[in-house]
C-alpha cells in the first residue's frame, strides 16, 4: 500500500504541473481560434495551415528535447551533474540550428509553404501571419529545451508558472491587437501573430531568469554547457537523432494528412481546425502522464533498478486507457457547450467539428497507448530507434496511402477520412508497441555506471 501511495503521490506531483502547463497552452490555442473565427473561415484556414509548419518545427524541438530528456533523466538518477549540463547545452545547439532553418523558410517562402496545403488563393494571400510568427522560432527552441531539462530534473513548477504568464500575455495582446482596443488599430491576423511572438519571447526571458537563479546544475558558467567533446556529441546524437527522425517522420505523415484535409474545402478544414484546438485540450492529461512516466522510469533506470523501472512503466500503460475512457466521456458531454463558445462562421463547419469530437471520444482509450509507450517508456529506457520503425510502418504503409486514396481519389465524406486515419495508424502501432514493451528490450542504461 505504501508503495502504491508513493507511486501515485510522485506521479501526481510530476504529472499535474505538466498537464496544467499543456492545458494552458491548449486553452491559449483555443482562445486564439475563438478570436480568429470572428474573422471568417478563410482566416481560420490560414492560421490552421500556417500552424502545420509551426507544428512541424515544434516537433523538431520536441524530438531534440525528448531525446535529451532520456539522457538527462537517467543522468539525474545517477547524479551525473556535468553530463546533465552537457546534454542541455547540446540540445540548445541542435534546437537553435533548427530555429535558424525555419526562420529563413517562413520569412522568405511563405506563399510556397502555404500552397503545399491549400490551393485557395485567399488563404495563400494571408501570408503576413506566417512571416511575423517566423521570428518566434528561436524563442520556441529555447523554451522547449529548457522546460524539458527542468522537468527531467524534477523541477516541474517553473515551466508551469512561465507558461501561465506567457498565456495570459498572449490572450490579452490577442484581444487588443486583433480587434483594435485601447486606441490601437485593429490588425486582424497580423495582431494574432504579433501577440504569439511577444508572449513566446516573454516566456524565454522568464525561463532565463529561472535558470540563472537556480542553486544547482543550471546556474553555472556557460563553458560547463558548451565545452563539448566529440565523443559526448556522438553519444548525444545516437540517442537524440532517432527521436528527431521519429518526430519528423510522424510530422511529415500528419502534414500529408493535413494536405488532404485542406483540399476538402475551407469549410471542412475550418471545422477540422476547431476540432484540433478542442482535441489538444483533452490531450493534456496524456501529456502529463507520458512525461511523468518518462521522468520516473528514466530516473529509476539511471539508479540501476531495471526491474523497478519496468513495474513503474507497466502502471502507466494500464492507466492510459482508463484515463482515455474518463476523458472521452467528459469531452463528449461537453462538446456542444465548448463549440457554442466559438463564433464559427458556418453551420457546416460547426457540424464537422462536433462529429470529429465525438469520433475522437470513442477512439481516445486506444489512441494514446502507443504515445505513452513510445514517447514516455521506450525513450526513457534509451530505446529511441524503435519509434521510427513503428511510425513508418503504420503511417507510410497504411495510414497515409489510405487517407490519400480516400480523400483525393475516392472523394469520401470528410468524417470517413478521419476514421481511416485513426484505424490505419493506431491499430498496428498499438499492437507493435505492446509487443515491444512486454519484451523488455527497451530497457537500456545510458549513464556512466
Amino acid at each position: 500500500m505504501n508503495s502504491k501511495n508513493h507511486f501515485f503521490k510522485n506521479m501526481i506531483r510530476l504529472a499535474f504541473p505538466i498537464a496544467m502547463q499543456q492545458l494552458l497552452v491548449s486553452c491559449a490555442q483555443l482562445v486564439d481560434t475563438a478570436m480568429v473565427t470572428r474573422l471568417g473561415n478563410v482566416a481560420v484556414s490560414a492560421v490552421g495551415i500556417s500552424s502545420r509548419w509551426i507544428f512541424l518545427m515544434n516537433l523538431f524541438y520536441f524530438g531534440i528535447s525528448s531525446g535529451s530528456s532520456a539522457l538527462i533523466s537517467q543522468f539525474w538518477g545517477a547524479k551525473e551533474k556535468r553530463n546533465i549540463q552537457k546534454s542541455y547545452g547540446t540540445a540548445l545547439i541542435f534546437g537553435f540550428g533548427v530555429a535558424a532553418l525555419f526562420t529563413c523558410a517562413l520569412s522568405f517562402f511563405p506563399h510556397q509553404l502555404l500552397r503545399v496545403f491549400s490551393n485557395e488563393q485567399e488563404v495563400i494571400d494571408a501570408s503576413g501571419y506566417i512571416r511575423i510568427v517566423a521570428f518566434m522560432c528561436v524563442f520556441s527552441a529555447f523554451n522547449q529545451v529548457s522546460c524539458t531539462a527542468l522537468r527531467a530534473t524534477e523541477r516541474v513548477n517553473p515551466p508551469l508558472f512561465t507558461s501561465i504568464a506567457s498565456v495570459v500575455l498572449n490572450s490579452v495582446l490577442n484581444y487588443i491587437l486583433i480587434y483594435g482596443k485601447l486606441g490601437i488599430p485593429a490588425l486582424g491576423l497580423r495582431g494574432a501573430a504579433i501577440a504569439t511572438l511577444t508572449s513566446t519571447a516573454f516566456q524565454s526571458v522568464l525561463l532565463l531568469i529561472v535558470l540563472r537563479s537556480s542553486k544547482e546544475i543550471f546556474n553555472e558558467h556557460l563553458k560547463h554547457f558548451f565545452a563539448l567533446s566529440k565523443s559526448f556529441v556522438r553519444r548525444f546524437s545516437v540517442v537524440c537523432l532517432p527521436v528527431v527522425a521519429n518526430e519528423v517522420a510522424w510530422a511529415i505523415g500528419t502534414n500529408i494528412y493535413a494536405m488532404v484535409f485542406a483540399r476538402q474545402g475551407s469549410e471542412c478544414y475550418a471545422g477540422y481546425t476547431v476540432f484540433s484546438s478542442v482535441e489538444q485540450v483533452a490531450f493534456v492529461f496524456f501529456v502529463g502522464i507520458c512525461h511523468a512516466c518518462a521522468i520516473m522510469t528514466g530516473k529509476t533506470i539511471g539508479e540501476g533498478n531495471e526491474k523497478g523501472a519496468y513495474k513503474l512503466a507497466q502502471k502507466f500503460v494500464i492507466m492510459t486507457p482508463i484515463i482515455g475512457i474518463i476523458t472521452g466521456t467528459v469531452l463528449a458531454l461537453a462538446r456542444h457547450p465548448m463549440l457554442s463558445l466559438l463564433e464559427i462562421e458556418t453551420q457546416g463547419a460547426y457540424d464537422i467539428a462536433a462529429k470529429l469530437i465525438m469520433l475522437y471520444c470513442f477512439w481516445l482509450p486506444i489512441r494514446n497507448i502507443p504515445y505513452t509507450l513510445i514517447v514516455g517508456t521506450f525513450r526513457a529506457g534509451g530505446d529511441t530507434k524503435i519509434g521510427v520503425l513503428f511510425d513508418c510502418l503504420s503511417l507510410y504503409l497504411i495510414g497515409v496511402p489510405l487517407v490519400v486514396y480516400l480523400g483525393l481519389f475516392a472523394k469520401v465524406d470528410f468524417v470517413y477520412l478521419i476514421i481511416a486515419m485513426y484505424l490505419g495508424e493506431d491499430i498496428p502501432k498499438t499492437i507493435l508497441s505492446i509487443w515491444r514493451f512486454v519484451s523488455k528490450k527497451w530497457i537500456r542504461n545510458l549513464t556512466d555506471r
